[in-house]
C-alpha cells in the first residue's frame, strides 16, 4: 500500500521566538523546491505556534505540530498545554519523545491517551518510541519497542490506526545524546517491520498496512536517503538538521523522490 511520506521537523527549544519566525521565511523563500507529495510538519514552540500557523499558511505543502499535549482535555495543570489549546494551530503533535519520557517520567500509558485524546480532536498523533542503549546492548530492542507499542494499542482503534504516525527513534541514536554512530539503515527496517506485525496483531494486516511509520535520530541531509529509501519507512522525524532551511527543503525534497519510486 502507498502511504504519503512524512517530513516532521522537531525545533524543541532551540529557537527565540524571532528565530523561529525567520527561519520559517528563508523556508519560504526555498519553497518551490519542495513537493507537494509529502507531508511536511514544523514543530516549533509553544509560543511560536500561533503566528507559525498564520505564516505557514503562505508556504504551500507545509504544516505546523505542537512538540507535546497534556493527556487530560482540561484541568489544574500548571504549566502544561491543553489539546485545545492547540488544535486552532496545529495539524499534527508530537508525543512519548524520549526527552519527555526521560526528563518528566511520562509513562507508555501517558502517551497513549494522548494519542487517543489527539484523534478525538482531529489532530494527527507522532508518537515517538524507542529504545535505550542500555536496553539495546541488554538485547531488549524488541522487547522494550513491544510494551510501547502494546499499550498504545490497547487504546486505539482499526480507524484511528490510519490517522497515527509511529516514529521509531532509538534513544541512544539522538544527536543530542551523542551517538557513536547513526543505527544502520536495516536495522531500523527490521524494528518498524516489528511495530507493523504488532499492528497487524492487533487489527490484521489490511489496517496495519495503513499505518505510517517514520524514523528518527540523527537524521540530516546526507543520510536521510538511507533510512527512507528502506522498505516499509515512510519518512523522518529530523532535529537540529532541520533548523538549516536549506537542509530542511532538501530533506522533503530526498523523501519526495525516494517515495515516488
Amino acid at each position: 500500500m502507498e502511504h504519503v511520506p512524512v517530513f516532521v521537523a522537531n525545533w524543541k527549544m532551540a529557537l527565540s521566538h524571532k528565530a523561529a519566525m525567520e527561519t520559517l521565511k528563508a523556508i519560504k523563500k526555498l519553497a518551490k523546491d519542495m513537493p507537494d507529495s509529502v507531508e511536511a510538519v514544523v514543530c516549533p514552540s509553544f509560543p511560536s505556534l500561533a503566528e507559525a500557523a498564520s505564516f505557514v499558511g503562505k508556504i504551500s505543502g507545509l504544516q505546523v505540530g505542537a512538540q507535546n499535549v497534556h493527556w487530560e482535555e482540561s484541568g489544574a495543570w500548571t504549566g502544561e498545554v491543553a489539546v485545545s489549546q492547540i488544535a486552532p494551530f496545529a495539524s499534527h503533535c508530537i508525543i512519548g519523545h524520549s526527552e519527555r519520557r526521560r526528563l518528566t517520567g511520562e509513562t507508555d500509558q501517558q502517551v497513549a491517551e494522548k494519542a487517543a485524546l489527539l484523534i478525538r480532536h482531529g489532530l494527527v498523533p507522532i508518537v515517538c518510541v524507542g529504545e535505550s542503549w542500555e536496553e539495546r546492548q541488554a538485547g531488549e530492542t524488541v522487547k522494550r519497542v513491544s510494551e510501547q507499542v502494546e499499550v498504545l494499542l490497547t487504546k486505539l482503534t482499526r480507524v484511528a490506526l490510519a490517522k497515527l504516525i509511529v516514529t521509531y527513534e532509538p534513544i541512544w541514536a539522538i544527536s543530542a545524546n551523542n551517538p557513536v554512530a547513526p543505527p544502520d539503515p536495516d536495522e531500523v527496517a527490521q524494528n518498524m517491520l516489528l511495530i507493523r506485525k504488532l499492528a497487524a496483531g492487533q487489527f490484521g494486516n489490511e489496517a496495519a498496512e495503513r499505518l505510517r511509520i517514520i524514523y528518527g535520530g540523527s537524521v540530516d541531509a546526507d543520510n536521510v536517503k538511507q533510512y527512507v529509501g528502506e522498505p516499509g519507512v515512510d519518512g523522518a522525524l529530523v532535529g537540529s538538521a532541520s533548523l538549516k532551511p536549506v537542509q530542511f527543503v532538501s530533506m522533503i525534497k530526498t523523501i519526495g523522490e525516494v517515495g515516488s519510486t
